[in-house]
């Protein structure tokens, strides 16, 4: 076994002691693992000696030097890999037919490729790319029809191009990208959440924003917003928004506090339960309604003076011509 900072090559009888929890076999003749955790051990080659780990399921590979993970392709049960913060450059591994068919779970952020790879992997529920600097979108890629949970944090992405046709996404995480608008992503109707913090988003255009029919929780924090009513756009192409963030957008320094802010928000959208990740309270849900009132009761009040002025003005005129 190697000590910290010294290289793991993989080698006969290397991979067997990082091997872990076991279950019966499907025949309940014998016992295998089913996990493999060699994180942190600075390997900078996978070679076939990975195949003495292949019965397990989940395989953590975190944290080294790997610069290609193709020897995975043997392990048919995988279901679960984490290749997080390694140097992998090639990726092909998992663009191909027929490989990896039980994979659910994948983690490659923070490596070295450069594009959006075009994913078979046929059961992936949980795919994270983030922080690879990734601007591109591999051709061949069309979405993928089992994905719930995709992150892509730290990269370059400046429209939602890849993020589309994906029918059981529910999750989208696209926070430190450049994107500068709501356009372009299209079939996700599952999606509940979408965290968008940290873009470049000034405004919420009045058309062309694809509706999400699921969506309830939508992250703006930190970007661009400006205008109360753009944000207000949002509860229209949103039905079912029920929790919105816009702290560190411009649109909130309109406001002297945040509770009218909030009552702002409520007029415009009573179903919302939290709003710049506070819980919505009865008394809240009141602040809108005498919120409403007032403003009610303010045009009223400048109906009447406007009526009042217009009789005098005509009964002076009157006056006059008599």
């Amino acid at each position: 076994m190697a000590d910290a900072g010294e290289k793991l090559v993989l080698k006969p009888g290397v991979v067997t002691p990082f091997l872990s929890n076991f279950t019966m076999s499907t025949d309940g003749e014998s016992f295998h693992f089913i996990e493999c955790n060699m994180s942190s051990k600075n390997i900078e080659q996978l070679n076939k000696t990975i195949e003495e780990a292949k019965e397990v399921y989940i395989m953590n590979l975190t944290l080294n030097n790997i610069a290609d993970p193709s020897a995975l392709k043997e392990l048919h049960n995988l279901q679960h890999i984490d290749l997080s913060k390694n140097k992998v450059k090639n990726i092909s591994i998992f663009t191909q037919d027929e490989v990896l068919l039980n994979l659910k779970y994948l983690d490659i952020s923070s490596n070295k490729f450069s594009e959006f790879p075009a994913l078979k992997c046929p059961k992936l529920e949980y795919l994270d790319v983030s922080d690879n600097k990734l601007e591109k979108v591999n051709e061949g890629w069309a979405g993928h029809p089992s994905l719930k949970i995709l992150k892509s944090r730290e990269n370059k992405f400046k429209t939602f191009a890849p993020f589309k046709n994906m029918p059981k996404l529910e999750e989208l995480y696209l926070g430190n990208n450049n994107l500068s608008s709501l356009t372009g992503y299209e079939g996700l109707p599952a999606l509940k959440k979408l965290h968008l913090r940290r873009n470049k988003i000034e405004k919420i255009e009045e058309e062309g924003v694809p509706e999400l029919p699921a969506l309830e929780y939508l992250n703006l924090r930190s970007n661009k917003v400006m205008n109360f009513e753009h944000m207000v756009r949002l509860f229209g192409y949103f039905p079912t928004l029920k929790d919105l963030n816009v702290i560190n957008c411009q649109v909130e320094l309109g406001y002297s506090s945040m509770n009218i802010f909030m009552a702002e928000v409520l007029e415009k959208n009573p179903k919302m339960d939290r709003f710049c990740k506070v819980d919505i309270t009865d008394a809240h849900r009141l602040e809108a309604v005498y919120l409403a009132k007032y403003k009610w009761q303010k045009a009223e009040d400048a109906r009447l003076e406007a009526e009042k002025e217009a009789a005098a003005k005509a009964a002076a005129e009157e006056e006059k011509e008599g």
